[in-house]
């Protein structure tokens, strides 16, 4: 979401390198000409970023399962890149245009993937998010980080495997619901509408990840235990 990546884009140049193995240090995508070009956007430009960016989080935090296959194409294309750039910088050491073309041959091999292999789709979404989220909360650094993240992204996404439709409408939920709900008070202050305190910002980000995982778990239905047919006898 716009405001969640222009964040992004601000940190991700100092912060990339925490969520490598230490063998990896030093292959960071640089991103400061992006950051300062979102940074440099008109307030007007930015108001219309961020409302399509919410229109977008509050599809995905109320229709998350219904828009998996889209989710897991967009979220194994970006895993696609990443490791199309490490492919190139580390095993094989090119520059301009050939590493430009491993990280799009990297996201176009595993978006097809995701969105073909029904169950490598839900595994490589579930575990892209549970890594995040790791990688964000954990206080270890380096290698140990990196080993924990991996683990615990193993772990989610071979839980969704099984339960396909609750951990999909739990991490569609709180994520999107959480973007959501930090570009609501974005748009608010860029219009100078009202400015939301931590308590009352907390208290917007749960009620509406609440609401997303109640819609969909009233709207959608487990494909696994869909009512099968019976043939009539003659």
């Amino acid at each position: 979401m716009f405001s969640d990546l222009l964040t992004f884009f601000q940190t991700l140049s100092t912060q990339t390198e925490s969520l490598l193995p230490d063998s990896f240090q030093g292959t960071a995508i640089p991103v400061d000409t992006v950051s300062n070009f979102l940074t440099g956007l008109d307030d007007s430009v930015k108001i219309l970023g961020a409302a399509i960016s919410l229109v977008l989080a509050l599809l995905g935090c109320f229709f998350g399962f219904k828009f998996s296959k889209m989710f897991m194409s967009l979220t194994g294309f970006l895993v696609g890149c990443v490791l199309g750039y490490l492919a190139a910088v580390k095993l094989i050491h090119t520059e301009g245009t050939l590493t430009f073309l491993c990280i799009a041959v990297g996201g176009i091999l595993f978006a097809m993937l995701a969105y073909w292999i029904y169950r490598a789709g839900i595994f490589i979404l579930c575990f892209a998010l549970a890594f995040m989220a790791a990688a964000s909360l954990l206080p270890f650094t380096g290698d140990i980080q990196f080993f924990l993240s991996t683990l615990t992204g193993f772990i989610i996404g071979s839980l969704a495997l099984k339960y396909i439709r609750p951990v999909i409408i739990v991490t569609s939920a709180i994520v999107c619901g959480s973007s959501a709900a930090g570009l609501l008070v974005k748009v608010s202050e860029l219009l100078g509408i009202y400015t939301f305190s931590h308590i009352s910002m907390a208290g917007l980000t749960v009620i509406v990840c609440v609401l997303g995982m109640a819609v969909q778990f009233l709207t959608t239905s487990d494909p696994a235990r869909k009512p099968k047919k019976r043939k009539h006898q003659a």
